[in-house]
């Protein structure tokens, strides 16, 4: 069976752009090569310049497509390609003689190109790539449902990375977040990972999301077809709530219609679980809270390191570079005073009630400035209750 090869993506470093340069130093094309039945996912990339004294930008398109025309000559039989992952094969110009020589196929159309001029001089050093999505193995996550991506279909795209999915046999939906979402860091993989920590240490908690399992697939690096792989994680597949986001309501305008007043309780105590398990949420805010089909409010997006929302974080930390990697207590009080400014939003868009007027006086304790004087989760929850305001944790 005669090689062939796939092209995938492209991509350059930008950078070029702001230092006034004429094209990028880096740019690279991920391709896959089969042969033999078997294929190889690569990446090469190449790092330097081709258009000596040019002082014209070409076209990005222009750009890729003379690149494409040249790696498609590239031998990859003669390289050593990894198996089941993505090889990056770096290519330069270079005297070294620890880098290999680049081999190309003798073909008619690299005499032309304006990467003939370098094409025989290129030394190359092969890596695993850094960059590439990393998926986890099934066997990292025993303790949850493995539903195979072929089950499910029609997906609904809600945001980057997540979207609306349904089993094939039983139409029941669910939420999808993937894996390999755009715009993809290898620190994505750890935050799946650890939503999925998170997701077992909550199991059964009412008001936070919960799982309904993994989305498995074969490893879509697999070299053979016919390889004995463990099966990796492409998702996690979430119960999916059919009452919207807390955003939608307030944007909408139609709080009223919502048995809104249970909501503050049903938020601080789904907190204070995860408070309680050592987990701190970072990004409390009305698109991370849901509604399920009784009107109840359902905690989200539990990983606590998938980013933070500026307008939603505590004054304290919002010139922190990394928020995140902050101490327990500092996050701790950070989701308390998120959750005060959530309160707020809520009381805003309700009329004026006794229970409008507590909750507007329970977030201004919740929202101090002074972290040591700030009102705790339990305190809300006890003054809460004590105005009989959503005495039940979850109403059905």
């Amino acid at each position: 069976m005669p090689s062939s090869i796939e092209f995938r993506s492209y991509s350059e470093n930008d950078a070029y752009l702001t230092e006034g340069k004429p094209e990028p130093n880096v740019r690279s094309q991920m391709l896959i090569y089969h042969s033999d039945n078997s294929k190889w996912w690569v990446k090469v990339t190449f790092k330097g310049e081709i258009s000596q004294g040019l002082e014209q930008r070409t076209p990005k398109r222009e750009r890729r497509r003379e690149f494409q025309n040249f790696v498609k000559d590239v031998d990859y039989s003669s390289l050593p390609l990894l198996d089941d992952t993505v090889t990056e094969v770096l290519l330069e110009e270079l005297s070294e003689p620890q880098y290999a020589t680049l081999t190309l196929r003798e073909t008619e159309g690299l005499g032309s190109g304006p990467f003939a001029r370098l094409a025989r001089t290129l030394r190359y050093t092969t890596r695993e790539d850094p960059s590439r999505v990393i998926y986890p193995s099934c066997r990292e996550f025993t303790s949850f449902p493995h539903i195979n991506m072929a089950e499910l279909s029609d997906e609904v795209m809600i945001t980057a990375g997540v979207s609306k999915v349904f089993n094939i046999q039983n139409k029941t939906p669910y939420i999808l977040k993937v894996v390999n979402r755009p715009l993809y860091y290898p620190y994505d993989t750890e935050v799946i990972r650890r939503e999925l920590e998170n997701l077992q240490i909550c199991k059964g908690v009412p008001n936070i999301v919960q799982a309904a399992g993994i989305a498995v697939s074969k490893n879509p690096y697999m070299t053979s077809s016919t390889s004995n792989q463990p099966l990796v994680v492409i998702g996690i597949l979430l119960e999916f709530h059919s009452g919207g986001s807390l955003q939608e309501v307030l944007s909408e305008g139609c709080l009223l219609d919502h048995p809104w007043e249970r909501w503050a309780i049903q938020i601080a105590t789904a907190l204070a679980h995860l408070h309680g398990a050592g987990v701190t949420h970072m990004d409390i805010k009305p698109s991370n809270v849901v509604l399920d089909s009784d009107g109840n409010a359902i905690l989200i997006d539990i990983s606590g390191i998938g980013g933070v929302t500026y307008e939603w974080c505590a004054p304290e930390i919002r010139d922190e570079i990394s928020p995140i990697a902050l101490p327990f207590e500092v996050r701790r009080l950070c989701d308390i005073w998120a959750y005060g400014h959530l309160l707020t939003e809520i009381v805003s868009h309700a009329e004026d009630s006794p229970v409008a007027t507590t909750l507007r006086q329970i977030a201004d304790c919740l929202t101090g400035e002074n972290t040591g004087s700030r009102m705790t989760l339990l305190e809300a929850i006890s003054q809460l209750e004590a105005a009989g305001i959503g005495s039940c944790v979850t109403c059905n």
